[in-house]
């Protein structure tokens, strides 16, 4: 049974709004993943930077190479702060992301309910119909199969 024109231009509407949505989180997502991931890999360089310069340190450090590791550190904390405020900020997006794109998926359930409602009564109807013209058929047959005495 087609289903209303109305009812489904807003099933087409909810489907692409909701196919949107879902591009937008897997876009969100991987974005998140990269904040992730940059903010991982900084840590690991400063870990390993500062081990190095430990290491090199136990021999005895001048001032300039001391200044410049100081100022090295800083320079990459500075980079890791703003990196988890980045991982921060790509995590509430997902977020937002994932809201939106559960409200598209639940506005599209409730349009296929309607539509799948819709389809029920107009097979429903249908089949009353079929079914009246049968009686009527039938009823209309009935007289004419009558067994009529014959004439004496």
């Amino acid at each position: 049974m087609p289903i209303k024109p109305s009812l489904q231009i807003l099933l087409d509407h909810a489907q692409k709004q909701r196919d949107d949505a879902a591009k937008k989180l897997g876009q969100l997502t991987s974005r998140q993943q990269q904040a992730k991931q940059k903010l991982h890999l900084l840590q690991e360089y400063r870990h390993s930077y500062q081990s190095k310069f430990q290491d090199s340190a136990k021999n005895g450090v001048n001032q300039a190479n001391w200044s410049n590791f100081n100022a090295f550190i800083y320079k990459l904390d500075t980079a890791i702060a703003e990196q988890r405020q980045s991982v921060e900020n790509a995590n509430n997006n997902r977020e937002v992301g994932g809201t939106e794109f559960r409200m598209h998926q639940g506005k599209l359930k409730s349009y296929d309910t309607l539509s799948k409602r819709y389809q029920r009564i107009e097979i429903q109807q249908q089949i009353k119909s079929e079914q009246k013209e049968q009686d009527e058929f039938a009823s209309n047959i009935s007289p004419h199969n009558q067994f009529t005495p014959k004439n004496k």
